[in-house]
Order: C-alpha cells, then structure tokens, then sequence
C-alpha cells in the first residue's frame, strides 16, 4: 500500500494571509486584463474608425467602468430569496421548484461584490478621465 502524502500549500505557506495575498493576486491579474483588453481593443476600433486613439481608450474605459457599475447594480440589488431545484441545488428563482431565504453568507458576499465591482468601476472610470484628452482633468 502507497502512503500518500496530504495535498501541501504548494510552499507558500497556510494560513489567513496567504489565502488573501493569492487571491488579491488572482483579482490583480483580472483587472489588468480587463484594463489591457479595453485598452487594446478601444485603441483598435478608434484606429479603425479614424478616431484619436487616446480619446477612443478613453470611451472604451467609460463604458467598461459602466458596465461594472451596471453589474454592481444588478448584483447589490439581488433580493434575500433564492431558489431550489428539486436536489437541493440553488438555482435562479425563475425556474425553481421551491424558494429559500438567502443566509448571512450569500447575503455578505453579494454586498463585498457589489462593492468590488464598485470599485474597479469607479477606478476606471477614473483612469478614462485622466486619459480623455477632451476634457483635461489638471
């Protein structure tokens, strides 16, 4: 019989603060690649089009922080209920066999995403703003 060994932490260490430095990590790899894919495809379209690129990237961070507003919008406005298939699973209240109250949980984690969206929105909207070269910010 092989002994196994349990799954290790791959050496970064257990533990409250690793959890959080490798997930504010993850969230730091997911912002620049929304920001570089708004940025690359925006210079793109205004290229295409004709437009001042620097004015296009601009717009393209207007509406990608709109967006995550929008989400922000939709998620925080999400009400206490959810729905439950017929194996327990929860499902979108729509198509639900029955219906549950949203625990402390779902409910805290709906509000911190809310507020992350919030916040990525507002920041690039905010770097949009610093970029626009039609409305001079300084």
């Amino acid at each position: 019989m092989v002994s196994q060994s349990p799954p290790t932490d791959r050496g970064t260490g257990g533990g409250r603060h690793a959890v959080l430095l490798r997930g504010a990590r993850r969230l730091g790899y997911i912002y620049a690649g929304v920001l570089g894919g708004t940025v690359v495809l925006s210079a793109l379209i205004g290229v295409a089009v004709g437009a001042d690129v620097l004015r296009a990237v601009s717009v393209g961070l207007y509406l990608a922080g709109a967006v995550l507003f929008l989400g922000c919008f939709v998620v925080g406005a999400r009400g206490p209920l959810r729905g439950v298939s017929r194996t327990g699973e929860t499902v979108p209240i729509m198509g639900a066999r029955r219906v549950r109250r949203a625990d402390a949980d779902e409910r805290s984690e709906a509000a911190r995403t809310s507020i992350l969206l919030f916040a990525l929105g507002l920041s690039l909207v905010v770097l949009g703003a610093l970029l626009d070269p039609v409305h001079k910010t300084f």
